[in-house]
């Protein structure tokens, strides 16, 4: 955003349906200038009608042979009660040919059915709907069944022992985009509710217990009216060692303004924190097992990539004079350099950016058009993530006019 653009938002940051309406219209107007669809000095393989989720996760196999991906036969819509994705992947040696193993009627243009691997293991789990009811299952890389789950996945750890779980009902009710097209639940309504909440499951035991309650974690430490307001989880998201794990409890007001705060826990629910960043986070990743990166704001100093250290609470801005706007950042297997993006520009332009925690040198690898009616709910984030080796970036891409699974291949010893 230049500075401008910078004044608006946070005139309007607080009032959701004005910022749409304004932001809409202006790209709209910008809309009428030409702008390649694809820049990158980089090699890049797209392929059209699939994409993978979120940026939170890894989408390929613990020896990187294997890339996962949703199949999709319509797009330019929120899915429906009727639809179904192919689950599947693409092979290291073929990288155009879509391996479909099952398919899925859990489904969104954000997270997918929360698609991804189990550990170290040719395991794969993912979300649909089973009698109206959200649940997850575990099938083998060739399709076969391991076992199917009781409750939606909403992560995992990373040696694949343990399994996190929230409503994905509430989430069709107070965030569309993150939600499914059906399901029930008896406390889909209630806005705080203590019957409701954030379960870890041990995969291996197969035994599951609620960590806490939405109502046990809307009253924690709380200073806000709660009653009229409805509360849900999300961003589920182990640490590198699957000792703790961080989650947003998130808040709808009345006048559609959507509030935040980070929590992170241990596996027992003790050694809870709130990193309370004045009621907005958007986007995280861990860097190790001590520190968060962590798009945010705070009153004094504003929007800004955070570096959060988990034990102390304490936090430094990352980039100051490098971001001017939110992304989905995931940190490389080293941990020295994070890739990120950004939400399309005035022209619809959105940016693929490397940045170097060393160096403190931001680098744009690749910079691409999306069409004016990906946008809202169905819009197309790129939602980067590196591959086992760090040497692939996989991202979602609409700018061939098709939603489309991109892999850009990278040197960092290039830049």
């Amino acid at each position: 955003m230049n500075k401008f653009e910078k004044m608006i938002y946070d005139l309007v940051r607080f009032q959701p349906k004005l910022k749409h309406r304004i932001v809409a219209t202006y790209q709209r107007i910008f809309s009428i200038f030409p702008s390649k669809d694809l820049r990158s000095t980089y090699p890049i393989t797209i392929r059209q009608n699939y994409f993978f989720g979120f940026h939170d996760k890894c989408p390929w196999s613990h020896d990187d042979k294997y890339l996962l991906a949703h199949k999709c036969s319509f797009d330019g819509r929120l899915p429906e009660k009727e639809d179904e994705a192919e689950i599947g992947y693409f092979t290291e040696r073929n990288q155009s040919t879509f391996q479909s193993i099952a398919k899925t009627n859990a489904l969104n243009w954000q997270t997918g059915s929360m698609l991804q691997w189990i550990g170290k293991k040719d395991q794969i789990i993912f979300n649909y709907i089973h009698n109206g009811l959200h649940v997850a299952k575990i099938v083998e890389r060739d399709g076969k069944l391991v076992k199917e789950l009781p409750f939606p996945v909403a992560g995992v750890s990373p040696d694949g022992h343990y399994m996190l779980s929230h409503s994905f009902n509430r989430l069709r009710k107070a965030a569309p985009a993150y939600g499914y097209a059906f399901g029930e639940e008896d406390s889909m309504d209630a806005p705080m509710p203590k019957d409701s909440g954030l379960i870890l499951m041990d995969l291996k035991e197969n035994k599951h217990k609620m960590m806490f309650s939405i109502q046990d974690i809307a009253k924690f430490d709380a200073n806000y009216e709660s009653g009229s307001n409805y509360h849900y989880f999300s961003h589920c998201l182990f640490s590198p060692d699957g000792k703790r794990f961080a989650f947003y409890h998130r808040w709808l007001n009345s006048n559609g303004q959507t509030w935040t705060r980070l929590f992170t826990s241990d596996l027992n629910g003790m050694n809870v924190k709130l990193h309370n960043f004045s009621g907005v986070v958007t986007h995280c990743a861990w860097r190790d097992t001590k520190s968060l990166l962590v798009y945010a704001f705070k009153k004094e100093t504003k929007d800004h990539y955070y570096l959060l250290n988990d034990n102390t609470g304490k936090s430094e801005i990352i980039g100051r004079n490098d971001f001017t706007s939110d992304g989905h950042p995931q940190f490389s297997p080293s941990g020295d350099t994070f890739v990120t993006d950004t939400y399309p520009d005035r022209r619809r332009r959105q940016l693929l950016i490397l940045y170097d925690m060393k160096k403190k040198k931001r680098y744009n690898i690749a910079v691409v058009r999306s069409p004016l009616n990906f946008t809202g709910d169905i819009r197309c984030d790129l939602h980067p993530r590196w591959n086992r080796k760090g040497t692939l970036i996989a991202f979602d891409s609409a700018h061939t006019g098709i939603r489309s699974l991109c892999t850009l291949s990278l040197r960092l010893d290039s830049l």
